[in-house]
């Protein structure tokens, strides 16, 4: 989910409540940025470091791509992972390793694409979630090497794994790695690219599907002309792992949008055309909440390869979308039916919850709603075989791989992000982890959420304005699409949008605020003193509007 943008309705105090207005520094700085009055006071809102240096905010405002690559540095094992690729003409047989979510699989397509070039052929294995579970697993690796591999490409794990590729080494195979994730233990195998080794600070923010990217263009593997029109597979990963948008991530991402609205690839093309997305005007949201869904979905409720399929593009990839759509769709229903469940435990509002009938793939999503709901750190699990698999949800101020490496004596494996992370442990110590957990969920100290808003009307944001606005994107993580806010009056009414009663529809000064999956939440709005929202641009029978999204019921 991109910064700014949330699933479900959500409240807040009027005293967390932090208004910005207009005046006459906002008007002064758009003139200096030559810029909207709104886009000025966006930036007086979020980009006060860059204000206060005017390099910066020229820097911020308009990254220049070629610089920003030439000063990344993915580290010293991105010239050896290329002084492997040159010192071969092929390497024979390909085997892709990647992961289930959307960096995993956009990773794996971009690998796949990559190595074709200097492959006799390229297959790709991706590990079930409902299974083996996320990483390199050395029986996999057995099985691809007696079928006949003659080089491992890993993407999106492998970090940890060093001692795994030595062996395949001394075997005769070429191993390369591309990955992200937090380094565990000491890397030996020198073509594991990760920046977490010895990068920089802003390869560090990168997603594995960028790394690999980056180690591409870095190291001229492939042409400038084709690697930038694999930017599409860059944007979707970066979205997807709410990767901050630090200037490069920005950069990446405006170009992978622009190579989407203009030529998308045909997977992504089709899928456009199956949600009733406009292609010219596809946004980083339509992304975050619509399309990346469904990309994640099979890999959550089964097998990921059809998304594979789907990125690549090849004969059946309408067939692919289909399913990809009815795979979100059995997601959702699972997730919603979790969801419930949990909710009916009211009087045993615990932080950890387990569930031998939970579909271990969807309780990522569920734990990610729960905690945006309660503010409050959640851990999910279920079993998967003779083992239990669970995931952890932490908000802002909490770290979530912290809070798994303190009990790490009692996990077979774990690992993930600051917010976001997985674990594995044996049945047997699952009461132990169970109990830990809880504790230490149950004693976090969570920052109190201010939500900061410009004071506007909706009916006072016009098309231009919020255009104007949108050339400061893209929104997402480190650059949170901007909230308004508007105060509550007695002339506001609530009423019932679309078919089965989830969504609403709140008149505020004449203007329609879309409220999804909020109905319950606004039966009674007489304590309500104001409303939160953001707009976005909308396509209707091609013609462009702009629409606005509620986010918050302000509650005195």
């Amino acid at each position: 989910m991109t910064g700014g943008m949330r699933l479900v309705l959500s409240t807040c105090l009027d005293s967390n409540l932090e208004l910005y207005e207009i005046s006459d520094s906002t008007r002064a700085l758009a003139q200096q940025l030559c810029c909207s009055d709104l886009a000025a006071m966006v930036l007086e809102m979020g980009r006060r470091e860059e204000l206060s240096n005017p390099e910066k905010m020229r820097s911020w405002l308009r990254p220049c791509f070629q610089t920003l690559l030439e000063k990344l540095s993915l580290g010293s094992s991105s010239s050896r992972a290329a002084e492997l690729w040159r010192s071969k003409s092929s390497f024979g047989n390909v085997v892709v390793y990647g992961d289930y979510d959307v960096d995993g699989i956009a990773s794996t397509v971009l690998a796949m694409e990559i190595f074709r070039h200097k492959a006799l052929g390229v297959r790709y294995f991706i590990p079930r979630r409902d299974k083996q579970g996320y990483g390199v697993h050395a029986d996999v690796l057995d099985l691809l090497v007696r079928s006949g591999c003659n080089t491992l490409v890993v993407v999106d794990c492998g970090t940890n794994d060093s001692q795994l590729f030595h062996d395949l080494s001394k075997e005769g195979l070429d191993v390369f790695v591309f990955d992200h994730h937090t380094v565990g233990e000491e890397v030996t195998f020198p073509t594991i690219v990760n920046p977490f080794v010895d990068g920089d600070e802003a390869a560090r923010k990168l997603c594995a599907t960028a790394v690999l990217w980056g180690w591409a263009w870095k190291e001229e593997i492939l042409s400038r002309s084709w690697l930038n029109y694999a930017l599409d597979l860059v944007a979707l990963a970066t979205i997807s792992d709410c990767m901050p948008l630090h200037p490069l991530n920005r950069a990446l991402v405006q170009r992978g949008l622009a190579i989407m609205r203009k030529n998308p690839r045909r997977g992504l093309g089709a899928l456009f055309e199956k949600l009733g997305i406009q292609q010219r005007t596809v946004s980083e949201e339509q992304l975050s909440m619509r399309v990346i869904p469904c990309l994640n979905a099979p890999g959550r409720i089964s097998c990921a390869d059809i998304a594979v399929r789907a990125l690549v593009g090849g004969g059946d990839v309408y067939d692919c979308v289909g399913k990809l759509v009815m795979a979100n769709r059995k997601r959702q229903s699972l997730s919603e039916r979790i969801t419930a469940t949990i909710a009916s435990r009211q009087g045993k509002r615990r932080h950890v919850m387990f569930d031998k009938s939970w579909p271990v793939g969807v309780l990522s999503g569920v734990a990610s709603r729960i905690c945006s709901q309660r503010r409050k750190g959640v851990a999910l699990a279920a079993p998967v075989g003779e083992k239990i698999r669970g995931t952890l949800r932490v908000p802002t101020g909490a770290n979530a791989v912290g809070i798994l490496s303190s009990i790490s004596d009692l996990l077979e494996a774990w690992g993930g992000h600051r917010y976001a992370a997985g674990f594995s442990v044996a049945t047997q110590n699952w009461d132990a982890v169970e109990d830990s957990l809880e504790d230490i969920l149950a004693g976090l100290e969570v920052e109190e959420e201010v939500v900061r808003a410009i004071d506007l009307s909706p009916a006072s944001i016009t098309l231009e304005d919020w255009k104007s606005v949108s050339a400061l994107g893209p929104f997402g993580n480190d650059n949170p699409c901007p909230y308004f806010y508007r105060a509550g009056s007695d002339s506001d009414r609530v009423a019932p949008l679309g078919k089965g009663g989830r969504h609403s529809v709140v008149m505020v000064d004449d203007v329609r605020l879309l409220a999804f999956n909020a109905a319950a939440s606004l039966q009674d709005i007489s304590n309500v003193t104001g409303w939160v929202y953001h707009p976005r641009i909308d396509c209707w029978r091609n013609t462009e509007q702009v629409q606005f999204i509620l986010d918050y019921a302000v509650l005195g």
